[in-house]
């Protein structure tokens, strides 16, 4: 059930991807560089296949305004590959289509299309790696035009996700007092916000027409539920509707203290995974937004899910996230 996640430039020997069709050569055709600098990306899982890793990734530029799709390699040998690329965007917005022709080489190399204006609901790259003459499971990411809100008291993680997640799906956000009067934020024994209570306060603000939020708890220690929760995660992102999820933050890799008793929402904004044949995205990474500090981190689907925000609601293997 757990599966494992590789750095980029992580070589894995052994590794067996099955084989997929030839995709369609897309309109456009690009050429390889070197990698670009290090920059705020969301990205796929790295695969390996024959000792060369991959990825692709949604890059933005700092104010967050543009995006670019990039396709990363790794080769740990000298191979030969090739690269189609795809860009697109919810709510009918451009389909960009670009490919890097096939390459020899035992250098890195990466192929990108150009940045273009970030739109909302969401936008999405996809990326089919030619390797050694096979082609690859495609790999993907998906995010949103964030608009990550810093909670405005110690307490408000709560108003600070619904505010977070109102301003990402373009809604005007109303301020976070008035959002923790509608949660009873401040009224709760500790000041804590209840997620049952999450769903009425943010669809006030959505039209009946539009996705309405709801809550759940995920049964984490059986695997059936567990995947098919993760699975409403990635629905809920495939319609541009951020997840808000209960975490213990002290276990979170960028927290640097221990908070074992100390409760706290994060809102999950993107995803980054492998697309299998029968069209279902697995992710192996979430991109969140922590309203602590306003900052975005990827983190591993296990490590958030079983290591962090398992026992953080009633402490018997129960995840509590907010969903469309």
């Amino acid at each position: 059930m757990r599966r494992i996640f590789t750095a980029l430039l992580a070589v894995l020997t052994g590794t067996v991807l099955a084989v997929v069709a030839v995709p369609p050569l897309p309109a456009q055709a690009g050429i390889w560089h070197e990698y670009p600098p290090a920059a705020n990306r969301t990205c796929s899982e790295t695969r390996v296949h024959n000792g060369t890793a991959y990825q692709v990734c949604l890059e933005f530029n700092s104010a967050r305004t543009q995006v670019r799709s990039v396709a990363f390699i790794n080769p740990g040998a000298y191979t030969n590959f090739q690269v189609n690329l795809r860009l697109t965007f919810g709510g009918g917005g451009p389909d960009i289509s670009d490919s890097c022709p096939t390459m020899t080489t035992n250098a890195s190399r990466a192929c990108y299309t150009a940045f273009t204006d970030l739109r909302r609901p969401y936008v999405v790259t996809q990326a089919t790696f030619g390797i050694a003459g096979t082609w690859q499971l495609p790999v993907r990411a998906l995010d949103m035009r964030l608009s990550a809100k810093e909670q405005e008291r110690a307490n408000w993680c709560g108003p600070g996700v619904v505010q977070t997640t109102l301003s990402t799906i373009g809604i005007s956000a109303p301020p976070q007092s008035e959002l923790a009067d509608k949660l009873q934020t401040d009224e709760t024994l500790f000041g804590v916000t209840m997620p049952g209570r999450i769903p009425a306060a943010i669809n006030s603000y959505i039209p009946d027409s539009d996705w309405q939020y709801k809550w759940e708890e995920i049964y984490v220690a059986n695997g059936q539920t567990y995947e098919a929760g993760i699975d409403r995660i990635v629905t809920s992102l495939s319609r541009g509707r951020p997840v808000m999820i209960l975490v213990i933050p002290g276990k979170l890799p960028w927290w640097n203290s221990s908070t074992p008793l100390l409760r706290h929402y994060l809102t999950i904004h993107g995803y980054g995974g492998v697309v299998h044949g029968d069209g279902s995205v697995h992710p192996s990474t979430f991109k969140v937004a922590d309203p602590a500090d306003g900052s975005e981190h990827s983190i591993d689907v296990d490590r958030l899910l079983l290591d962090n925000a398992n026992l953080a609601w009633n402490w018997v293997d129960h995840v509590a996230i907010v969903r469309t």
